[in-house]
């Protein structure tokens, strides 16, 4: 068996998958022992690369130490949380209660405490003694210039020209009789949008977009980029005054590079990502802030931290001008293990730490992993528009009490709620605004700094809502007024205030014996909004992860799916964080007996019958149509989801199934999916389909088949058969 650098990197690439990548690579020439898969572009060079693979020989055993201490804790919080339930259900003891025993605070073999805090005190920031005996705060390191004042940040991958230039451009952007108010506020706001150039979530990891979003942010950064639309012939160019700053998000620890070998081992994506970008904007500072996803714990920050001075005493020895230090971090705790240690994180990542933010679809999503053999859990759903103002209040009430009295900057979660159309009165377009507004509202009302949108439309609006809210704290009002009464129609007016004037729901108490379960909203039963196990509310996780999974297969990795926000038609920014939390839901409810695999088959069924035959009515929209581009996706996506929500053992992250179709040759087969089952025929397998071939469930699928055609889905293909 081929031992890799990285032994984690086997859950996404199998032995059988690097054997055929090696036989359909060659040699990258001028970089020894370097194996290309496909074609390059981009940033690459031989000296690029060169640096890539030297950073890598330098941090290779580390990286694979912490990676491998994951699949462990896994291991450990599995056999430990069904322990617990285990005992909680022999002494009866009521989830809500004090007695209910957790994995919280428990060590591993070794003295670690896998998941929870190390101190009590964990929720204030961490302080030192000093002479004297006074206490003081222990800072971070300067946070500079270009990264001071507000966040009001634009989430979205750099791979499109047109999408890089809207971005950066977000300023500018003005609906359609756009209140003069807004203006207004902007002459006096003195912060610029900043611009998450995602590579993580909502990029389809395909080598040509990952080299061309190298090649579109250096043209930012340079003030370069331009782009003609070939169908209306207009030019998108970058506006002179006020573009966004570029912050890049470079893919998690976890995922391994498809197209690039090293002595027959993956490079890491995360360091191909921020070493080409490193080595080409080095001389820039403004270039060198970094988005960090998806860390755990301090041990894998102090990694970073490695990573980080590793490569910049590297490229001091290239470029003896470059200032040990200019780079700069900005951690999305997006897990309910590093919620807990963000002291300690922001300790190993000194001086590099700039700041924190909250990705809450991934936090929810990775909570629902952790308690996966709990029965007694429930995933907040969805459509509880009510998400972010009652349930993330706690890891708020942390980023204020914790990295703002510390010096960093705070960031709260993305608004991804956007209207049907831009006409300011449609029902749409008011019923998603009212929702940003109280969005805003809330995160400004916690002493937040920023927060992300989802669409560059809101950029504008939600400075002028920053700005609006500075002035109200000043004793000044009336812009604040106006600019609602101007955005909203009367009807919201009452409600809406009487929210803003209204003091903020009440924090967490420390005190509380639930308090840390309570911060990864891990105390809750039924939403009172819907059930988990409610048919519709499973529907609309399958409908919506058919579409995105298919989406993400055809090359896009974030869309706008249609939904409903109090009874009015909107769109939500789908990216592959909203599927992982969609399967976990869907799965929590399988696999615990709360909802039958025959419903959910039906349901899988039906909704890809809805999809194919595009039976969209003004309260259900096909957003993802099934066309030429899709047909042969959509099959792949459909078993894929099945995997996701009803394999006993499923996989960590979703991309463990997804990253071999984003592989050129896969992509480029007539059948993706026979080829990828022909090369690991054991992947895929399909445990519900395997576990009795002749049973209810199988005749019931062969029943819907049959009444409603869906082409491209049959038990052999669904089953890896």
């Amino acid at each position: 068996m081929r031992q890799l650098d990285i032994t984690y990197y086997n859950d996404y690439l199998s032995e059988e998958l690097i054997s055929y990548l090696l036989k359909e690579g060659k040699p990258y020439q001028g970089v020894p022992g370097l194996v290309d898969v496909g074609c390059g572009g981009g940033l690459e060079s031989k000296e690029s690369l060169q640096f890539l693979i030297e950073l890598y020989d330098r941090l290779k055993n580390e990286l694979n130490r912490v990676l491998h201490q994951r699949i462990k804790d896994r291991e450990f919080i599995d056999k430990r949380v069904k322990a617990c339930y285990d005992y909680n259900e022999s002494a009866q003891n009521d989830f809500l209660s004090e007695e209910y025993k957790t994995i919280l605070g428990l060590e591993d073999e070794c003295g670690r405490i896998v998941v929870g805090p190390y101190r009590e005190d964990y929720f204030r920031a961490r302080s030192d003694q000093t002479q004297g005996n006074q206490i003081q705060d222990k800072k971070v390191g300067a946070i500079p210039d270009y990264l001071q004042g507000n966040h009001v940040t634009l989430f979205g991958p750099p791979d499109s020209p047109k999408m890089s230039v809207n971005a950066m451009n977000a300023y500018h952007r003005k609906f359609k009789d756009e209140p003069g108010v807004i203006e207004t506020l902007l002459s006096t706001h003195q912060s610029v949008p900043k611009w998450g150039a995602d590579n993580e979530d909502s990029t389809t990891p395909l080598r040509t977009d990952l080299c061309s979003a190298g090649e579109n942010l250096t043209r930012c950064f340079e003030g370069t980029l331009s782009t003609e639309d070939k169908d209306s012939g207009k030019v998108y160019e970058l506006a002179g005054t006020k573009r966004s700053l570029p912050i890049k998000r470079f893919p998690g620890l976890a995922l391994p590079c498809s197209f690039l070998f090293y002595r027959g081992s993956p490079l890491p994506l995360h360091l191909y990502d921020f070493a080409l970008h490193l080595f080409h904007h080095w001389h820039n500072p403004e270039a060198l802030t970094f988005y960090v996803p998806k860390l755990e714990n301090e041990e894998e920050a102090k990694y970073i931290r490695d990573m980080i001075a590793t490569s910049e005493k590297m490229i001091r020895k290239i470029h003896p001008e470059y200032k040990i230090g200019t780079i700069r971090l900005l951690i999305v705790l997006e897990n309910p293990r590093a919620v807990f240690r963000v002291n300690e994180i922001m300790d190993e990542l000194y001086p590099y730490f700039a700041g924190a933010s909250l990705g809450w679809h991934d936090y929810l999503a990775s909570t629902a992993r952790l308690f996966k053999e709990d029965s007694n859990y429930r995933i907040p759903v969805k459509a509880d528009p009510d998400i972010v103002i009652n349930h993330i209040k706690g890891s708020h009430q942390l980023l204020a009490d914790v990295v703002g009295p510390r010096g960093g900057i705070k960031i709260g979660g993305m608004y991804g709620v956007l209207p049907m159309t831009s006409d300011r009165q449609s029902d749409s377009f008011q019923v998603a605004m009212v929702g940003f507004i109280r969005d805003v509202v809330t995160q400004m009302k916690r002493n937040l700094d920023g927060f992300w949108v989802a669409h560059p439309d809101f950029v504008r609006i939600g400075l002028a809502l920053v700005e609006a809210w500075r002035q109200r704290s000043d004793g000044n009002g009336e812009s604040f007024e106006q600019l609602v009464k101007a955005l909203l129609h009367q009807r919201y007016h009452r409600e809406l205030f009487a929210f803003i004037d209204g003091e903020d729901i009440q924090g967490l108490d420390h005190n509380d014996s639930l308090y840390s379960r309570d911060l990864i909203v891990a105390a809750t039963k039924e939403s009172t909004f819907i059930q988990n196990n409610d048919p519709a509310e499973i529907r609309y996780n399958v409908f919506q992860s058919l579409q995105y999974l298919t989406d993400w297969l055809s090359g896009n990795g974030c869309v706008a799916l249609p939904a409903t926000l109090d009874g009015k038609a909107v769109r939500v920014m789908d990216d592959l964080a909203t599927t992982e939390r969609s399967r976990w839901e869907v799965w929590h409810e399988i696999y615990h007996g709360r909802f039958s695999i025959e419903a959910f088959f039906k349901i899988a069924h039906e909704e890809m019958h809805f999809i194919k035959n595009d039976l969209s009515d003004e309260n259900k929209i096909v957003q993802v149509k099934w066309n030429d581009k899709t047909a042969k996706w959509y099959p792949i996506a459909f078993n894929i989801m099945i995997k996701l929500m009803t394999d006993k053992k499923p996989v960590e992250f979703a991309t463990e199934l997804l990253l071999p179709f984003s592989i050129e040759t896969i992509r480029n087969a007539k059948d993706p999916w026979t080829l990828v089952n022909t090369i690991d025929p054991n992947k895929y397998v399909i445990e519900a389909y395997r576990e009795n071939p002749i049973n209810k469930v199988e005749q019931q699928i062969e029943a819907l088949l049959n009444q409603h055609s869906v082409h491209g889905i049959s038990l052999a293909v669904a089953s890896g058969i």
